[in-house]
C-alpha cells in the first residue's frame, strides 16, 4: 500500500485518511524473483511479520488492524 497510497476508513475514526507509507524496513521483499512469465511468487513469514502502525498523509500514526474499508485514491 506504500506505492498505491489507498484511502482508508478507521473504526473509531470518521472520515476517510490517506495511507502515506508503513515502515517495511527488515520485511523480505514483496515477490521473490522469477521468470519473465512467471511474477514470483511470495516469501514465506512475509504476511506474520507486518508493521502494526502506518502513517497517514495528515501525519497521524494509526494502527493497521482498525481498517475496514479500503479504496483507491
Amino acid at each position: 500500500m506504500n506505492h498505491s497510497k489507498p484511502l482508508v476508513k478507521l473504526y473509531g475514526i470518521d472520515g476517510w485518511l490517506q495511507w502515506d507509507t508503513c515502515d517495511l524496513e527488515g520485511l523480505p521483499p514483496e515477490r521473490e524473483p522469477g521468470s519473465i512469465h512467471d511474477m514470483g511468487k511470495i516469501p514465506k513469514g512475509q504476511r506474520e511479520n507486518l508493521p502494526k502502525m502506518f502513517t497517514a498523509t495528515t501525519g497521524g500514526q494509526f494502527f493497521i488492524k482498525n481498517i475496514h474499508t479500503v479504496k483507491p485514491s
